[in-house]
């Protein structure tokens, strides 16, 4: 009982309020008494008052003035919006490069039948395929791709597949059909209409590949300009998940055109090594772009 006490007192507001409880006290008897009692008790009651005031000053003398400083600390996070198809094995693998198989497993290929070879011979997965033959930028909307529930446009499939990569390759089809300049304005919307259904795209535009030396049908000086064009879009878009990959470099001979051991024999269409070869330097490409962290991986 003594120690509660004792711990009592060591606290201000607890002597202060025992001081008054015995001034009250001490105000209740002095009516008891005469006159001298009366003077006996004011003296006492003023004496109490001034120990109590030297108290409060001491207390607040040494009182101490803290301040607590709160720091928030923002964490942000990008978040990726997924597909159950956005990683699909395909049969045959290529590139060199260390992140190849991260690559061509999230790639999908939209096109013509130049596109429609890299399903055609393994190095996608159907799943990711969304090209056919005979695509062109001037007649893309009369052509649909079934994936078991009804036939879709071009964009739709992209918005079914939701690839974290395309490849786009469409053109040549387009060279003796269109122009240039219309052919980038209708490119560059397609690409501006799968951006706001697919915001976490990364799109890849190929630029038309060339032809043999003896193809008659198509010039390798106006694909050419068709893929000048190109570039002049992408660099135009000015994003860091839209590039230009210059295909036509990749598979082309020391006279700007497609080597003969690349086609499959008409001198327009491309075979397995070349379909290869487009790969390798594809993914080595990425790499010097830092794809794979920008794709979240």
């Amino acid at each position: 009982m003594k120690k509660k006490f004792l711990k009592m007192l060591n606290s201000p507001i607890t002597v202060i309020l025992l001081l008054f409880s015995v001034l009250l006290c001490i105000s209740m008897t002095s009516s008891l008494y005469n006159d001298r009692g009366e003077d006996k008790g004011s003296k006492l009651i003023v004496s109490a008052v001034d120990a109590a005031s030297e108290i409060i000053s001491d207390e607040l003398t040494e009182c101490r003035i803290t301040t607590v400083t709160t720091t928030t600390v923002t964490t942000t996070t990008t978040t990726f919006t997924t597909s159950p198809f956005e990683v699909c094995a395909p049969t045959v693998y290529a590139g060199t490069s260390p992140n190849s198989s991260f690559y061509q497993d999230r790639l999908a290929v939209a096109g013509d039948s130049l596109a429609l070879g890299f399903d055609y011979y393994g190095f996608i997965p159907d799943i990711h395929n969304i090209a056919t033959e005979s695509v062109s930028m001037w007649n893309l909307d009369y052509f649909t791709f079934n994936y078991g529930f009804g036939d879709i446009g071009m964009i739709d499939a992209v918005d079914y597949i939701r690839p974290r990569l395309l490849y786009m390759s469409v053109g040549m089809n387009d060279v003796n059909m269109n122009s240039p300049e219309s052919f980038v304005r209708r490119y560059h919307d397609v690409i501006d209409q799968i951006r706001q259904r697919v915001p976490d795209i990364n799109i890849v535009v190929a630029a038309i590949t060339p032809v043999c030396s003896y193809c008659d049908v198509i010039r390798n000086d106006i694909v050419r300009e068709y893929n000048a064009a190109l570039k002049q879009m992408v660099d135009d878009i000015d994003s860091p998940k839209i590039v230009f990959f210059d295909a036509y470099s990749v598979v082309c001979d020391e006279n700007l055109d497609l080597r003969d051991d690349y086609t499959s024999g008409d001198g327009i269409h491309i075979y397995i090594p070349c379909y290869n070869d487009i790969l390798t330097a594809l993914f080595d490409f990425l790499d010097t772009k830092d794809f794979r962290t920008q794709m979240g991986g």
